[in-house]
């Protein structure tokens, strides 16, 4: 025999579980359209040392291939990469992105390197491309950085 405490108890149990189940989040309009977003990207500009009274942007389209940075998903048109993903040593920063298609990224950056004893070099505009597209989890990325002509091994 099950006592009337445990009968109810099991009642109001389900009489919740029924209740929760109907309910739906706040605002929620079941649609059975699809509604595309962030289908672009616009970079933000950036400062690299020179002056310039109109800064450029590049509109780059979520279709395209993106770029890992070490980790994490796929960003189009980064502001920095890493080019040495054992530690932060080598490095493009403040890149200005020219050119983003499906084939290839060209930009032009600031190299920051770092010495064993801490001091950081930094040369300035050093051209960027990013190439050989490769399917990813997160969609098509780019699996080659070249900086003036060079292959970086990542």
């Amino acid at each position: 025999m099950i006592s009337r405490s445990t009968q109810a108890a099991v009642a109001g149990i389900i009489g919740l579980g029924v209740v929760l189940s109907a309910c739906s989040p706040p605002n929620e309009n079941p649609s059975d359209r699809k509604v595309d977003t962030a289908t672009e990207f616009v970079a933000a500009p950036t400062s690299s040392g020179t002056s310039s009274s109109t800064p450029a942007t590049l509109t780059v389209s979520a279709d395209l291939p993106g770029v890992i940075d070490c980790v994490g998903t796929p960003e189009h048109a980064p502001d920095s990469l890493s080019l040495s993903c054992t530690d932060d040593d080598d490095r493009v920063v403040d890149i200005e992105w020219t050119d983003w298609d499906e084939e290839t990224a060209v930009g032009t950056a600031a190299r920051e390197t770092r010495t064993s004893g801490g001091s950081v070099s930094t040369t300035d505009d050093v051209e960027v491309e990013l190439s050989d597209p490769v399917a990813g989890s997160g969609g098509e990325v780019f699996s080659t950085i070249t900086v003036d002509g060079r292959d970086i091994v990542l």
